[in-house]
């Protein structure tokens, strides 16, 4: 088939390009070549006596095109050896067409015979010299397979000057530069590169290895996750990506700097709750870092133990502190709750598998050792539903204030979801746990590995092997999580514990109740009783305290009080301390009797909501004072 047209000003105004270069004939030519282009099938161009006739293989296009790309899709299948059969009849029958030996020059670089693939690419190069990604290819074999890299720039430069804007040939030859050492040059085709497409994600994969050979590690850790989050394909790509990742946070990781952030946050915290924090190395914990709240031990202070032997293991000490952050900032706007279960609890768990149980009992399991088995499920599945919510909360704390942490954080989540892609997909655990367990199970370790794909990129959500309404099911408590976070106020993730329990109907093993509910009980236990002697003695030792003290320093250690003692303070203890009040150790009661004068000075309208029944005995200190009691 032939068009023909004249060379006018019409043919500009079909052709905008040509016509902004300045009426430009070889821009003409070119684009002219580009429309009438059908897959790799290309026409011939021919001008005389300004006359350009465009000369289309109708019939063949009608012939091939459909087989072409069905080894196209046959590639992209890694079907080689069937898509080769059919690419070499395709050429007996046009061997003219230069992109059908790119084609095979293709599949048998994929197939390891890379010498069979350089004579394809030549044929291909022959039948077309500007088959840019013929030279491309010829480069990359060259510099990869053979290690001639002088060679493979010259395909690469070739490629660069049909085309000044490719940047896929200036990309590979960045690559190939910064792994022959000349990380300088390369920057320079990278930049460039960026320049033309800064959506190609090898480009950040190029700068992650550029930032590599540089040492410069944050930098690599940066753009491999760029990289990854550009490239939502997982292909070669994305693998090499996700390992730059993981080899650049390894090379960042630094026990000194990490430990430094950690007993900063500690410190800040140790101020804000009014109680001291204890980092406790235990090399037999079998998990990376837990908290041990004062309250629910009798101590007067926080514990985080933790195991050095786990792979970034501040990250988790972090996250443990992050726990006691969000429970005091709840405990500050009353929404502080306690998470509890009972053996009723437990009993209604055991109840509702009975069946499940009863088909591992017939097969010969030891009924104590399945009870002992259900039992640690009703624990596990507790602790998900329960940390589930807050856990995601607290990452997103630190991905936003934390961000040296980052590698950190990458490399402890990237653990945890491959712990959890075990824990539901391992086959001995598929053949005893109950599937109705296990799917609720699969739903919230889902709900992390979206949390770890929306801040890094790494796609681990098809690996739990879901169906489809358990992810539609975890995408959709994630999406409630973002509308919580977009108006997050302290105590909210108790609420959407509360709501995802009930969408999985686990509602009924657990219980809600108010944290200082031990407070309650004993102010209950000392409502009517006649007057504390011991709590009126501190009470005139604290009146004494605060008259020498400005008003601005009474609210801070009234603030600080309150903290501690939304945390629970066991009247009948010795060895509390408060921040504020240097060198000098308390009993609970002093503590209490402290927290009462220091409330009633500084913010006395609300001295009713401490719920302390001790107005007698500030009245009575109060009088003592006045009448010079000691």
């Amino acid at each position: 088939m032939h068009i023909i047209h004249p060379i006018n000003d019409f043919l500009f105004e079909l052709f905008p390009k040509a016509k902004q270069a300045g009426k430009n004939i070889d821009i003409l030519k070119l684009e002219i070549e580009e429309y009438y282009t059908v897959g790799p099938f290309k026409p011939a161009i021919t001008i005389i006596h300004g006359i350009i006739d465009i000369t289309i293989e109708g019939e063949l296009i009608e012939k091939h095109n459909n087989r072409y790309w069905k080894v196209v899709e046959l590639c992209d299948e890694r079907r080689y050896k069937e898509a080769k059969e059919h690419i070499t009849q395709l050429i007996k029958e046009a061997p003219h067409i230069s992109e059908y030996h790119r084609l095979l020059g293709q599949i048998l670089t994929e197939q390891g015979d890379q010498d069979d693939a350089i004579n394809s690419l030549i044929d291909a190069l022959r039948w077309d010299p500007k088959n840019e990604w013929a030279l491309i290819m010829m480069g990359n074999i060259l510099a990869r397979y053979q290690h001639d890299i002088d060679a493979a720039m010259k395909y690469y430069e070739s490629a660069i000057q049909h085309n000044p804007n490719d940047y896929v040939a200036m990309t590979l030859i960045a690559i190939n530069l910064i792994q022959n050492g000349n990380p300088d040059a390369a920057r320079q085709y990278l930049d460039k590169a960026f320049t033309v497409n800064p959506a190609y994600p090898n480009i950040y994969y190029a700068f992650a290895l550029l930032a590599e050979a540089e040492h410069n590690f944050k930098e690599a850790f940066e753009m491999a996750v760029v990289a990854l989050f550009k490239n939502p394909a997982k292909d070669l790509l994305y693998q090499q990506s996700l390992q730059m990742a993981i080899k650049a946070a390894n090379e960042i990781i630094d026990g000194e700097i990490a430990g430094d952030i950690v007993n900063a946050f500690a410190s800040t915290l140790e101020e804000e709750c009014g109680k001291k924090i204890i980092l406790e190395e235990d090399a037999e914990l079998k998990r990376a870092a837990i908290i041990e709240f004062a309250e629910n031990h009798d101590r007067t202070y926080h514990l985080v133990k933790y195991n050095p032997e786990f792979p970034a293991v501040y990250h988790l000490i972090m996250h443990e502190l992050t726990h006691v952050l969000f429970a005091a900032q709840a405990r500050r706007a009353g929404k502080n709750k306690l998470f509890v279960s009972d053996d009723d609890n437990k009993n209604r768990f055991l109840l509702a598998l009975e069946n499940d149980a009863g088909k591992l009992s017939k097969k010969g399991d030891d009924d104590a050792v399945i009870k002992q088995y259900y039992s640690a499920l009703f624990d596990g599945l507790n602790g998900q539903i329960y940390n589930t919510p807050i856990d995601l909360s607290i990452e997103d704390y630190l991905f936003q204030n934390y961000p040296d942490l980052m590698p950190y954080q990458f490399l402890s989540l990237l653990g945890l979801i491959q712990e959890g892609i075990h824990a539901t997909t391992d086959d001995q655990i598929l053949t005893i746990a109950p599937p109705t367990i296990l799917s609720k199970s699969k739903i919230l370790h889902v709900v992390n590995a979206l949390h770890l794909q929306k801040r890094y990129g790494v796609n681990l959500i098809e690996e739990h092997k879901p169906t489809t309404s358990e992810k539609e099911q975890a995408e959709k408590f994630y999406r409630e999580y973002e509308e919580s976070r977009a108006n997050h106020t302290p105590g909210d993730e108790y609420e959407l514990l509360q709501s995802w329990a009930k969408q999985l109907y686990l509602q009924n093993y657990f219980a809600i109740q108010p944290a200082d509910k031990k407070m309650q009980s004993f102010t209950e236990a000392h409502q009517g009783k006649d007057i504390n002697m011991a709590v009126t003695r501190f009470m005139v030792e604290a009146l004494h305290y605060f008259k020498n003290q400005n008003d601005s320093r009474i609210n801070d250690i009234a603030i600080q009080i309150g903290l501690m003692c939304g945390d629970w303070i066991n009247p009948e203890a010795e060895g509390y301390t408060v921040p504020l009040i240097a060198g000098k150790t308390f009993t609970g009661y002093q503590v209490l009797a402290y927290y009462y004068v220091s409330w009633a000075k500084a913010f006395p309208e609300y001295l009713e909501q401490l719920r302390l029944p001790f107005n007698k005995e500030y009245d009575f200190a109060q009088e003592m004072v006045g009448m010079g009691g000691a």
